[in-house]
């Protein structure tokens, strides 16, 4: 009776040790697991961030190209906004209305930039032939000073708000730009060094802004079908800046216009 005791003992003693064996073990891999799972979490969380900022910066390249190398200012040394583009003439039709039509034709890139469609040729003739009959009604004239551009931004895009700067800067200029926004201007036509101008330029021409680099601004021209991403030093641009002024262009105020 005395072994057979024994022997129930130890077979207990080992059920035990194997149960506690058991319970380690579940405690072992129960912990492997929650450092694992704490590992994980951490990495989707660092992998999240790092998505946001993927995209944000896709965005930004979407919005912009910017270099901002060497730059010693709080301003992006290159940036070129991607403004959609159309000539005065889409369908290459140089006859009136088209002839006059510059300041069309920037209202409507000045409002497809801040509203985020493009233009066609066909849908910019179409958009510039309502702004001239718009204007006609008006007896405006062809040729119509930075104030009723003013008024025929604001009434063809129903939205924006903008204003008239006088004397403009080239850092100033530069800032605006680096901020997002466009700049709209006039020019004396005769001054802007366009080689694909003919008949030595229009007396009087409107133009976009769209970026800058270390020494010229660029532009969107719509004097020429080769207008997009056009260059023109700084200077040159700046001492070509003039409003109609009654046709005394050459002595018109030096203004832009830009949204609030």
């Amino acid at each position: 009776m005395k072994l057979e005791y024994n022997k129930d003992m130890q077979k207990n003693k080992f059920k035990m040790f194997n149960l506690a064996c058991l319970v380690l073990s579940v405690i072992f891999v129960l912990g492997i697991l929650w450092l694992w799972k704490i590992n994980n979490n951490d990495n989707k969380s660092k992998n999240t961030k790092a998505d946001k900022l993927i995209v944000q910066f896709d965005q930004l390249k979407k919005i912009s190209n910017i270099n901002i190398e060497n730059t010693n200012d709080d301003i992006p040394k290159e940036i070129n906004l991607l403004v959609p583009f159309t000539s005065q003439a889409p369908l290459k039709d140089w006859n009136q209305p088209w002839q006059d039509a510059c300041e069309e034709a920037v209202v409507l890139m000045f409002d497809a930039y801040y509203k985020e469609y493009n233009l066609s040729p066909l849908f910019a003739r179409d958009e510039i032939i309502k702004m001239v009959d718009w204007e006609q009604k008006k007896d405006w004239g062809v040729s119509i000073e930075i104030e009723k551009i003013k008024e025929l931004v604001e009434y063809y895009s129903n939205s924006l708000d903008v204003k008239i700067i006088e004397n403009p800067t080239i850092e100033q200029i530069k800032r605006i730009i680096a901020s997002g926004n466009i700049v709209l201007t006039v020019a004396d036509g005769k001054v802007l060094p366009n080689p694909n101008f003919r008949n030595g330029g229009p007396e009087y021409h409107a133009l976009i802004i769209r970026g800058y680099t270390d020494k010229t601004f660029i532009t969107n021209d719509p004097g020429t079908q080769f207008g997009n991403n056009f260059e023109y030093n700084y200077d040159d641009l700046m001492n070509a800046i003039r409003d109609w002024n009654d046709g005394e262009v050459k002595n018109g105020r030096k203004v832009i216009l830009v949204v609030q």
